[in-house]
């Protein structure tokens, strides 16, 4: 049961990064693997309901502890419909990528291309052995050669390669550096020139998109950011975390109104309104992947104690969540964002939501100054995670060691 829960973790933070690579370069390549995926989780629930049914021999009170093993189960089998659905729109609306790359720049962690050029140092290297994330801060998805797509960890990297990386900008500037591509930020892997279906040089088409953009960066961002809370909570078995789930599907469910009323304010515009159907799709299924975190964070709430087979498989997952707060001695301290994507305060980490007082934030501007009190949730490696508390909350992080 630990190894399928563990198999199953490992596969849905895949998945995310897939189906947004997938609509982001409109390559259907991605978008099959992403359905791969989605049929082995698929296995994996039914795996894990039948080692259920095969280990459970006592009453009712020991059934019931099992229940977050199930609820995990059936919410991750939710979670990789809809992410499944939303790599499915590039067959949908094979020009998506026009209006996902309007605002690349703006997505926390935005995914780009990054050619490998010669004299590059990890050339030659097993991907799993270059640590992108511990080591330079981003994620290696997929790699593209000549014709080819290649999804396998232990791929090796060769000159000419196309990554796929996923991280936060300034950490994906010095990988592009590392790797010598001097070309300025593209995302057209197959060269081919397509006409635009948004005229943005017309005034009021514009004022729509960044209408438009800045509630899809948000729902995007806060459908997977509950996605990865809701798994702490029960890790965590963290009553705080799981209001902090719900607290944000109420504001995803506003989002989602605003947006759609939006979009269809919008189609008038639009020569064809059929080409908006994908991002009503990719908004849709956000929705069903916040419910399903939800799902996890109401259980939690009614209180059933997290079982220790699941504790254990999220203990030996590669990457963690953490709740911190900044303290008076923090080094985040009066820095900006930008000042901390210095790897010495990094780690890293990538913060992925910040409460100050009662208003949460998701995306975060160079010059944003973080405070004493501001609560961070980071996602990072498991191996610096004490550095990177260290850095958010010294005292406390001394206290607890």
């Amino acid at each position: 049961m630990k190894d399928i829960l563990k198999e199953m973790k490992k596969k849905i933070d895949l998945m995310i990064d897939l189906a947004y690579s997938a609509i982001k370069f409109s390559i259907r390549e991605i978008a099959d693997e992403t359905s791969k995926i989605e049929k082995r989780i698929h296995e994996l629930v039914f795996l894990l309901n039948l080692q259920i049914i095969q280990t459970q021999a006592g009453g009712f009170k020991e059934a019931k502890a099992l229940e977050p093993i199930v609820v995990m189960g059936y919410s991750i089998d939710k979670i990789s419909d809809a992410l499944a659905d939303i790599a499915r729109v590039v067959y949908i609306n094979s020009d998506i990528s026009e209006f996902t790359q309007l605002f690349w720049d703006e997505v926390p962690e935005p995914i780009v291309k990054i050619t490998v050029n010669e004299n590059c140092d990890f050339i030659g290297m097993n991907r799993r052995d270059v640590h992108f994330r511990s080591k330079y801060g981003v994620d290696l998805i997929a790699i593209k050669r000549q014709d080819e797509w290649l999804f396998e960890k232990d791929n090796v990297i060769q000159v000419h390669d196309i990554l796929i990386i996923k991280g936060e900008i300034e950490s994906i500037k010095q990988l592009k550096a590392l790797a010598y591509d001097n070309e300025k930020f593209s995302f057209n892997i197959d060269n081919v020139e397509e006409e635009a279906d948004f005229d943005l040089a017309n005034p009021e088409i514009l004022d729509y998109i960044q209408v438009l953009k800045k509630d899809y960066v948000l729902i995007t961002d806060i459908s997977e950011t509950m996605v990865e809370l809701a798994l702490a909570a029960l890790f965590f078995n963290s009553y705080e975390v799981a209001e902090d789930v719900l607290e944000m599907e109420d504001i995803l469910d506003g989002l989602n109104i605003n947006f759609e009323k939006d979009l269809l304010e919008f189609a008038h515009l639009v020569d064809s309104p059929r080409s908006l159907t994908g991002i009503m799709r990719i908004v849709f299924s956000c929705e069903g992947i916040a419910d399903a975190a939800a799902h996890i964070a109401e259980n939690i709430i009614e209180g059933f104690e997290p079982h220790i087979i699941l504790q254990k498989a999220i203990e030996e997952t590669p990457e963690i969540v953490v709740r911190e707060t900044i303290s008076s001695d923090s080094y985040f301290k009066d820095k900006t964002y930008k000042q901390l994507q210095n790897q010495k305060y990094k780690r890293g980490f990538h913060i992925i939501a910040l409460k100050r007082e009662d208003k949460w934030i998701y995306s975060f501007k160079s010059d944003f100054l973080f405070e004493v009190g501001d609560l961070l949730i980071g996602l990072g490696p498991k191996e610096t995670v004490d550095q990177w508390r260290s850095c958010v909350h010294p005292d406390f992080s001394k206290e607890e060691k």
